[in-house]
């Protein structure tokens, strides 16, 4: 037996210490240092779950609840321990003033219920609770004591006043610890991704990736190591927060960069990053610049600058704005060179043939076309044929060589618009050079509307033949019929037609009916004897 134990003897209403010695039937079997054994009735074991969670040889408080004499067994309780106990540690955070841990097990009327263990409560009222309104059930809190009176055993606790006084504290901490534009050592307590955690006086602060550098810093990790000191500005302090920086301990570079360059002026840079919008650069080594996909080429529409440039590539470039609230500075290389574009209808006048390659199909849009300068161009899909085709892949692949018609210049743009069809003899002039209104033709129906038969005339020119149902026609998709040209648009460039016996009338519909239900014995050799009857039926 452990000789430890503070009580060695049984007194009715004292707790005592005792160990967990066995479990049978729901109750569980104590030593307390007496020569008869206490056990804790099964009632309480397993209404508390005391019969689960304790393991034999579990130290525990007990009380003493009946003693049966020296031979008897003693009655003893866990629970009355733990109440007792725990309303122990009430009185005393109530008598220190300090903060206790509860569980909000529930919401009532004006507030919530806290449960301190043990099923010792007490009410939170909802003005002390900082919830306002938010449900802040099975959460584990700390509370100050408010009111305490210990012979109804009720108890009223304040979160909020818990809250009020830690702020305070950190408040005066922070005070202590930081002096607004004085330099300070802090110990890095976490590197993240957008910035560390910083340690002072018990103190953790958060510096943003912004705030650690004049530079845009592409692997915070590799700048700083957890664990160790350095030396940062209070920039400033409200309440129990305080703001720090380590880039502000030197002199802003962009402010130099500022009063030292102007529009216009030439600049050297290094490629850090490129992203689907455009370049990040340092400019000079000292400040951050941004170079946007449009600010690359006057020639061409530049969609990946990873075709151009890769990271560490050191080019020349030249400022076209200085964007002070982002210290960032705004760039082109293009316009390094003289714009092109003014006079452009020099190298390119519209009407011209010129020779490119298909760079990219976007369908139901059209395609970019290469010029040999490397001018980027651009061709409608209404451009392309003037035959009708599914898709733009059906007529054309890139990489082709082909020669094209310049249709116009946008300089606003800076595209140049050209043509692939207009190359070739329009089969509208074709068609209106060799036909004339009430001319008859024989056509393929290429297609059924709901209100007009679509006819093939020649390659690239249909006509309609307007129509008043389309179930009752008498012709389908790929018949040929004769028509007559009805009208000829040429502004629109339509052609209406007209046909003979493209619907089912009545009559015919009736007859077809009957033919298909009646069964005829007429034959051939009856037609050759016909005159043959006729003269022996006249004798």
């Amino acid at each position: 037996m452990d000789k430890n134990f503070e009580v060695k003897s049984v007194r009715e209403g004292a707790i005592i210490k005792g160990r967990v010695i066995r479990k049978q039937d729901g109750d569980v079997f104590v030593d307390i240092d007496y020569k008869a054994e206490g056990v804790i009735p099964k009632e309480e074991t397993v209404k508390y779950n005391y019969y689960e969670a304790l393991a034999e040889g579990a130290e525990i408080d007990v009380y003493v609840k009946k003693s049966d004499g020296q031979e008897g067994m003693v009655t003893l309780s866990k629970i009355i321990a733990d109440k007792k106990v725990i309303f122990s540690k009430v009185k005393k955070a109530h008598k220190d003033g300090a903060a206790i841990d509860g569980e909000v097990i529930k919401a009532v009327k004006g507030g919530f219920i806290i449960d301190f263990g043990a099923n010792v409560t007490a009410f939170l009222p909802m003005s002390h609770s900082k919830a306002y309104g938010e449900d802040i059930t099975g959460r584990h809190l700390l509370f100050k004591i408010i009111q305490l009176d210990e012979e109804k055993r009720n108890v009223v606790v304040s979160y909020k006043e818990y809250i009020d006084e830690r702020s305070k504290k950190e408040e005066e901490n922070i005070k202590k610890n930081f002096t607004v534009n004085q330099k300070t050592q802090v110990r890095v307590a976490a590197v993240k991704d957008a910035g560390i955690d910083v340690e002072k006086g018990g103190i953790i602060t958060f510096i943003p990736d912004h705030e650690l550098s004049w530079k845009h810093m592409q692997d915070i990790k590799k700048e700083f190591t957890e664990g160790s000191m350095i030396e940062v500005l209070v920039a400033g302090l409200d309440k129990n927060r305080v703001s720090l920086s380590v880039k502000r301990l030197t002199e802003n570079p962009f402010e130099k960069f500022m009063s030292s360059r102007k529009q216009g002026d030439r600049v050297k840079v290094k490629v850090k990053e490129i992203r689907s919008d455009g370049i990040t650069a340092g400019v000079e080594g000292e400040v951050e610049g941004f170079i946007p996909a449009g600010e690359i080429s006057y020639f061409r529409r530049v969609k990946n600058a990873a075709e151009l440039y890769k990271p560490g590539d050191e080019i020349e470039a030249c400022v076209i704005k200085i964007d002070g609230a982002g210290s960032k500075a705004i760039l082109s290389v293009k316009r390094l060179e003289k714009n092109p574009w003014q006079t452009i209808e020099e190298r390119y006048p519209v009407g011209a043939r010129v020779a490119g390659v298909i760079k990219q199909i976007t369908e139901g849009d059209g395609a970019e076309v290469e010029l040999e300068e490397n001018f980027d161009a651009y061709m409608h899909i209404s451009n392309i044929s003037w035959f009708s085709f599914a898709s733009i892949a059906d007529v054309l692949k890139p990489g082709e060589k082909k020669e094209f018609k310049i249709l116009g210049i946008d300089k606003n743009k800076y595209r140049i618009m050209l043509g692939l069809k207009q190359l070739m003899t329009s089969p509208w002039s074709s068609f209106t050079g060799k036909y004339k209104e009430g001319g008859a033709m024989d056509v393929k129906i290429t297609d059924i509307e709901d209100s007009a038969i679509v006819c093939q005339i020649m390659d690239g020119v249909s006509g309609r033949i307007m129509i008043k149902n389309r179930s009752k026609l008498a012709v389908k998709k790929g018949d040929t019929i004769n028509v007559r040209i009805a009208k000829i648009d040429k502004d629109a460039k339509k052609v209406l037609l007209t046909g003979k016996d493209l619907e089912i009338t009545e009559a015919k519909k009736q007859i077809d009916e009957y033919m298909k239900t009646h069964e005829h014995s007429f034959k051939m050799d009856d037609v050759a004897n016909f005159g043959n009857v006729n003269k022996e039926e006249q004798k």
